[in-house]
């Protein structure tokens, strides 16, 4: 308990707000009901947008090499978590009631894994539940980044460490993440991360936006007899 209140204390004094006469363009805002997986996973792009500008203005400096993917990486994470959490909720309004569905259950069910692959194919799976037309799955160019991105971090350590666990049981061991040296064109990944990340985090969102526009409309217009 003590190190608990301990941790909980030093936390406090490390974010200390700005000191009254400061400057208040210091004050930085994290935390309360605004804050979701969305929110951050914008936040994970543009640091990762900004890393790159940096990059190609004091190259060479590979050491952010692995910054930048990891910033892209987890920010399509996150999006794909929220297109998730929207798309879920779209399907119990059309009256599906899996108990897979349930917020609870679906918000256990993410919190245990960062496999892209994973979750690319809950995301697929519940668009298709959806009366969406064409619209029902990720676009297939999208698709083969994600896919990509999975083999390059299938777990969310590989970029952002410089050995992984790998193997189970006793047979666990750590091995280097990146035993041969890779030389590639981070200017057009990054772009190319950027545009999956992008169409996660707001085309997904708008189609579902849309959807929800539109299941009120039916819910207005037929009351009980829509579901």
């Amino acid at each position: 308990m003590t190190g608990l209140t301990h941790h909980a204390t030093g936390l406090n004094r490390l974010l200390r707000p700005v000191q009254s006469g400061a400057d208040w363009r210091d004050t930085a805002i994290i935390g309360g009901p605004l804050e979701d997986d969305g929110v951050l996973a914008d936040g994970f792009i543009h640091a990762a947008d900004i890393l790159v500008k940096h990059w190609k203005r004091s190259r060479p400096n590979d050491a952010l090499v692995l910054p930048i993917l990891a910033n892209y990486r987890h920010s399509i994470e996150l999006a794909l978590k929220d297109g998730i959490r929207g798309a879920a909720t779209c399907v119990r309004r059309d009256g599906h009631n899996d108990p897979e569905l349930c917020p609870d259950v679906m918000n256990n069910q993410l919190s245990r894994t960062h496999s892209i692959g994973r979750l690319v194919e809950i995301l697929n799976s519940l668009l298709g539940l959806l009366d969406l037309g064409a619209d029902n799955q990720l676009p297939a160019d999208t698709r083969e980044v994600l896919d990509s991105l999975h083999l390059l971090d299938d777990s969310g350590q590989s970029l952002r460490y410089s050995t992984v666990k790998t193997g189970k049981g006793k047979s666990k061991k750590l091995e280097r993440a990146r035993a041969d040296q890779q030389n590639f064109d981070l200017v057009r990944v990054a772009s190319t991360l950027h545009e999956a990340a992008t169409l996660l985090l707001h085309g997904v969102t708008g189609v579902l936006g849309q959807y929800e526009e539109w299941q009120a409309e039916m819910r207005q217009e037929y009351g009980d007899y829509y579901s």
